[in-house]
């Protein structure tokens, strides 16, 4: 092959093929969550979730493709970027796992009644990251699943849901 035909191949192989397909798993993604229900907010965090990581990817093939960057070099780029990505959604992505082991051990369902930390009302919609409660007076409380989880929490009503279970 010639230096025009690796340059080539190497762009297609590295950057087209990357970025076509990080897009379409990103609308993908967005659509699938969009269809389960989920929120506009959500849908919009996953797709941009979606495509810092297929964009990091193309922006390593590039550098590596059209640059003086050795492959690694443009890798090792990408995966630092990726790191600080992690280190920046770190508050988030507790919030996410919280919300899997909230949502695991059934604990908590909308309907139910709960006091947080000074808060009582009755559970109104869990999601991914937070869960919102709708106070005696009729107001709206965020929690975070990270804080809920980390307790403690009184469930008034998950009594007779739970029976035998704890």
């Amino acid at each position: 092959m010639t230096s025009t035909e690796t340059i080539v191949f190497d762009a297609i192989l590295f950057i087209a093929l990357p970025g076509v397909a990080g897009y379409l798993l990103a609308r993908w993604a967005g659509d699938e969550a969009k269809r389960r229900g989920s929120s506009p907010v959500k849908v919009r965090t996953l797709r941009t979730l979606i495509t810092i990581g297929w964009v990091a990817v193309v922006v390593a093939g590039a550098a590596a493709t059209l640059g003086s960057v050795s492959f690694l070099s443009a890798l090792t780029v990408s995966a630092v970027a990726g790191l600080a990505i992690t280190l920046a959604l770190q508050t988030t992505l507790q919030n996410i796992l919280a919300g899997f082991i909230l949502a695991q051990r059934r604990f908590l369902h909308p309907g139910d009644l709960i006091q947080f930390s000074g808060i009582k009302g009755t559970v109104v919609g869990i999601g991914i990251v937070e869960v919102v409660i709708r106070t005696d007076a009729g107001a709206l409380a965020i929690v975070s699943n990270s804080n809920l989880l980390a307790g403690p929490m009184v469930n008034f009503t998950a009594t007779q849901r739970l029976a035998g279970e704890y």
